[in-house]
């Protein structure tokens, strides 16, 4: 059978499934409870018996999630009550019991309240962050997407910044992250140290480290998806709010009954008033660059940096059946740089600049054909550019570009076909392009076509205790002529009350990757570009992982232990960050990485307490060097968290202590110290000094009456300003040899301020 027949077999069926199913005037409410928990992020909690033989009208897809309640109360004549914000009891009787923190009734939910209130882990693995029910953790005063994402365990950063996040030993280029969908090659403000997306527009992020649904590709590491409101909201919200680093403004307007717009906007404050936050960031963000080296002859500098966002989403509910979203997304961080020097006895003046941006354009479709039903249609284009303009006064300007463009569309069927299995099957095909120019004036241009079909069954036994997705993505790279099948796996069995057991499983492939030439590409501040995947010495990568665990939720305790192993080949070295005596060397290799998370945590009434602790083991192999076996430059070996929270109606506070070793590292042999010159010792034979950190936050919310409430938050991060060192490397200054060591952030508060109308 040819590649192209199964692609267009496949692509029938998604489609053709669709078209099976005629429309009904009446709906089972068991019926009516999944199609709405496809709309809305919230789940039903039930015994089977409470709504067995109860069939209801269609419920108007045009009203909002508390109207949807107010229906459903009135044609079931049954109770469905909000519990978290989240979870919804269905019940007979009022005083009907419901323990939540165990949630056993619920199918997609082992744990809620995971390490704060709002994180859920769900059946397939899987970890949910309801913003709207969330509670607070250490240090963070705003819901930043990608920061919130490292509380959790196997998720690490080595340098404390949101566009280096390491799941599980990876590099953050490895990862994938969406926004409503669209895929995001720049994922942070500030080269990384706040998200680019604003934190105020996610409504949910959702994590996966392993087990990942086939509709997602691209990818050999986790996968990171981020979330709107997913409907059409009936009246106008605003918000507005300050902190020492920006100012942002939201609206969700109803331009009709049926559609409504949110805009949302956020800009950096520097331009305005400088707060000791910013300088802070200023100084960890550029240290030991172009910006912050100074040469002899300079008199003077004067940086100039800001960063923006803007986004937009418009949602309409076209049809009862018929919905229908748009989104647009546009982030940048712009820096511009003048010196002045003294060249043989005149003042000369020259600038350098450098923009990072993203744009981001997407348009989602989804048709519910019948209760059982439903096809999703998503396209999206991607636009990434980095640029920078290097002009140094005693030598010529240099010119350097990244841009990555990426056009995808994608079509998928979910199919319930009985109370036990659902179906999701579909096609996608994308179509991504590079283009580079480095400072010699050389330009490349590179592209791929790519198109994959995908299958995911999901099974779910009568009594509940065991829930198996099983299903795989076939992927043919068109210009290499590459065929690849990925097989998923996500397997929970319940145990006892207490106690489930999980597997998961994938093989993933990855055609974008990130690599630098030299350090001080990009005036050095952000050195990594984009490359397609698609010669010999750049080959598409691959990976495949396995691992199991066991969970136990009882008396609001709660304890889950998952051990995995990793493999990813085709490892380009000048995607690793290399600063040691393979910076300049261009070979392939690979990382296996082994490791156990853990978390222990407790509930009480108005208290949670947790602990993480991850040991793992990550090395290369890179066969050309020697010795070809030694420790991955972002392994951290031992990882242990301890946090608690405290709430109290609307006010929240949270203490957390972060602890691990430190990052490899090599080291001169004591013949190139004493010699000054760059003889290396074994690569990353030695490790930086233990990073420690203890981090509070606080917030309150409060009335200030005529429907405007307010909410302020102060954060304290790094409260006894340890001394971290995040990075170390060896540079020539002055025909001397030294050990340059980048510090991480220091004691930095943070408050913020916001209006809700």
């Amino acid at each position: 059978m040819s590649k192209q027949f199964l692609l267009i077999l496949c692509l029938w069926i998604s489609i053709g499934s669709s078209l099976v199913f005629a429309q009904q005037k009446t709906i089972s409410l068991y019926e009516a409870l999944k199609e709405i928990q496809l709309r809305f992020p919230y789940k039903f909690s039930y015994a089977n018996q409470t709504i067995n033989n109860i069939n209801i009208p269609y419920v108007p897809k045009n009203i909002d999630f508390e109207q949807t309640l107010e229906f459903l109360e009135k044609e079931s004549g049954l109770k469905f009550s909000l519990l978290e914000k989240s979870i919804v009891t269905v019940y007979k009787k009022p005083e009907s019991n419901v323990v939540f923190r165990e949630v056993q009734l619920l199918e997609e939910i082992i744990i809620s309240n995971y390490i704060t209130k709002g994180i859920t882990k769900r059946l397939d693995g899987s970890y949910k962050i309801d913003y709207k029910n969330f509670g607070i953790l250490p240090g963070l005063v705003e819901p930043d997407p990608l920061k919130t994402v490292q509380a959790l365990p196997g998720v690490e950063s080595v340098n404390e910044t949101v566009s280096n996040l390491n799941i599980r030993g990876g590099t953050h280029d490895q990862n994938l992250i969406l926004w409503d969908g669209i895929k995001l090659y720049q994922s942070g403000h500030f080269f990384g140290l706040i998200s680019a997306i604003n934190p105020y527009l996610t409504k949910t992020t959702t994590l996966y480290k392993n087990g990942t649904p086939s509709k997602f590709g691209n990818s050999v590491s986790g996968v990171i998806s981020l979330e709107t409101d997913n409907y059409v909201n009936p009246k106008f919200k605003g918000e507005a709010g300050i902190n020492f680093i920006s100012i942002d403004a939201l609206a969700d307007v109803p331009v009709t009954k049926k559609t409504s717009v949110q805009v949302a906007a956020r800009t950096s404050i520097n331009g305005t008033f400088v707060t000791p936050t910013y300088n802070k960031y200023y100084a960890r963000a550029f240290q030991d660059t172009e910006i912050t080296s100074n040469s002899p002859n300079q008199i003077n500098t004067h940086q100039q940096f800001s960063f923006s966002d803007i986004s937009l989403r418009a949602l309409s509910q076209l049809s009862n059946e018929d919905k229908l979203r748009v989104n647009f997304v546009y982030f940048s961080n712009e820096l511009n740089f003048k010196e002045n020097k003294f060249i043989n006895q005149q003042l000369k003046t020259n600038q350098s600049n450098l923009n990072q941006e993203n744009l981001g354009i997407g348009i989602f479709y989804q048709k519910q054909w019948n209760s059982r039903v439903q096809t999703n249609v998503q396209t999206y284009f991607s636009n990434y550019q980095l640029a920078a303009i290097n002009t140094e006064i005693d030598l010529s300007s240099q010119e350097e570009r990244n841009n990555l463009q990426e056009y995808s569309i994608l079509t998928e069927t979910n199919w319930q076909i009985n109370n036990y299995i659902k179906w999701n099957n579909g096609y996608e095909f994308s179509l991504t392009k590079v283009n580079n120019t480095n400072f010699f004036g050389l330009n490349s241009k590179n592209k791929l076509s790519t198109h994959a079909v995908f299958s995911t069954i999901e099974y779910t036994s009568s009594n509940k205790k065991t829930k198996i997705n099983l299903g795989g993505r076939f992927n043919y790279f068109q210009k290499i002529n590459h065929f690849r099948a990925e097989p998923r796996l996500s397997l929970n069995q319940k145990l006892s009350e207490a106690f489930s057991l999980e597997v998961s499983g994938e093989l993933k492939s990855q055609t974008t990757t990130q690599i630098s030439d030299f350090q001080t590409d990009f005036l050095g501040i952000e050195n990594r570009k984009w490359e397609l995947t698609t010669a010999k010495n750049l080959p598409i990568l691959k990976s495949k992982q396995l691992s199991a665990g066991i969970n136990f939720s009882k008396k609001n305790w709660l304890a889950s232990a998952e051990m995995y192993t990793k493999e990813v080949k085709n490892l380009p070295s000048q995607s690793q960050e290399f600063q040691n005596q393979y910076e300049y060397t261009s070979v392939l290799g690979e990382y296996n990485i082994t490791g156990i998370d853990f978390l222990v945590s407790k509930s009480l009434k108005n208290f949670n307490i947790w602990a993480t602790y991850t040991i793992s083991n990550n090395n290369y192999t890179f066969p050309e060097f020697s010795p070809k076996h030694f420790p991955n430059n972002f392994e951290i070996k031992n990882s242990i968290t301890l946090g608690s929270s405290f709430h109290l109606n609307k006010f929240k506070a949270s203490l957390g202590i972060l602890w691990r070793n430190g990052k490899p590292f090599t080291p001169l042999t004591t013949y190139g110290e004493t010699q000054n010159v760059f003889d290396y010792d074994t690569a990353n034979s030695r490790n930086l000094k233990d990073y420690k950190r203890i981090d509070f936050s606080v917030s309150q919310e409060f009335s200030l009456g005529n429907k405007i409430s307010a909410y302020a938050g102060l954060s304290i991060w790094n409260i006894f300003d340890f001394n971290n060192i995040i990075n170390a490397y060896y540079k020539q200054q002055n025909d001397e040899i030294s050990l340059i060591k980048q510090k991480a952030l220091g004691t930095t508060p943070n408050f913020v301020f916001r209006l809700k109308f």
